[in-house]
């Protein structure tokens, strides 16, 4: 029987998620097929029970569930219980686990890119992407500087995730910001500026004098594949990092745990790059 997984949210008109994934279990002539089913909040218990009873094998979870859908698991690992967030739901024999693998995406985009640890970094927004990044972060060692509109969910963040790490928080219109950002050797962003279909599709958090070669500046955002962000960092010389890596990264950490199979990153990767080119 073919094996079906899904990606669950609500509105899902913008995911890309079944191409990729459908891709891997291609490549490895795995029998399942995976769709996205736009679930409002009142039919997220339908998609647990789709998944108790073996009609769903298994979930990824965008926004808003992330959260939400945690009071209906059985149990959640270490990393999805820090972040408070959950992005991917397996059945097992014992019943609904959900774990939280961008933690483990954003890691090994920097890993990959040879962004050495321990180091300054920024670390832009205070929301659910902000509080996987900062868990990332503070594993690699960094010493994390968190910019946020509003400075008390900047704050909280830390208390919640890293009260004993002397992480700084600062205002994200302050005017030592551009002096900081310049200053640190890795810039995050995890906020929805220069996103497409954002607020602020043509702006960049940052102003072009907060970054000169010898930065890393790795921007979540992966529509458009360039942001503002990302255009002003290459502009001066520093190496930047799309977030279509780690949305591929995060689904193959999500392929393995359900198949316990190598998932193919390259394959995968292809796909979603024709996917958003298509979009």
């Amino acid at each position: 029987m073919t094996d079906r997984y899904a990606v669950i949210g609500y509105p899902l008109g913008h995911t890309i998620s079944p191409a990729f994934q459908q891709a891997a279990f291609d490549h490895l002539n795995i029998d399942a097929c995976y769709e996205a089913i736009e679930t409002p909040p009142d039919q997220i218990g339908q998609r647990l029970d789709d998944l108790r009873s073996g009609r769903l094998s298994g979930l990824n979870v965008t926004i808003p569930h992330k959260t939400g859908i945690v009071a209906g698991l059985d149990r959640v690992t270490d990393t999805a219980r820090l972040t408070g967030a959950v992005n991917t739901v397996t059945a097992t024999h014992d019943g609904l686990e959900g774990d939280n693998t961008d933690v483990a995406a954003i890691q090994e985009v920097l890993r990959r890119a040879n962004v050495p640890t321990g180091i300054d970094c920024l670390l832009l927004g205070a929301g659910g992407a902000a509080r996987a990044a900062l868990v990332a972060l503070s594993r690699r060692g960094d010493r994390v500087t968190i910019a946020n509109r509003t400075t008390s969910n900047a704050q909280q963040i830390v208390r919640d995730l890293a009260p004993d790490s002397g992480f700084n928080t600062i205002a994200l219109d302050s005017p030592s910001m551009t002096a900081l950002a310049h200053n640190s050797r890795l810039i995050v962003n995890t906020t929805s500026i220069g996103m497409h279909g954002g607020p602020a599709p043509d702006r960049s958090p940052l102003p072009d004098e907060a970054f000169h070669a010898g930065q890393t500046v790795f921007d979540i955002v992966y529509r458009p594949t360039t942001t503002p962000l990302l255009a002003a960092a290459a502009r001066a010389g520093a190496t930047c990092l799309g977030g279509l890596e780690m949305l591929i990264l995060q689904g193959a950490h999500s392929f393995q745990i359900w198949t316990g199979r190598k998932p193919p990153f390259n394959v995968m990767l292809a796909a979603g790059r024709q996917a958003l080119e298509a979009s």
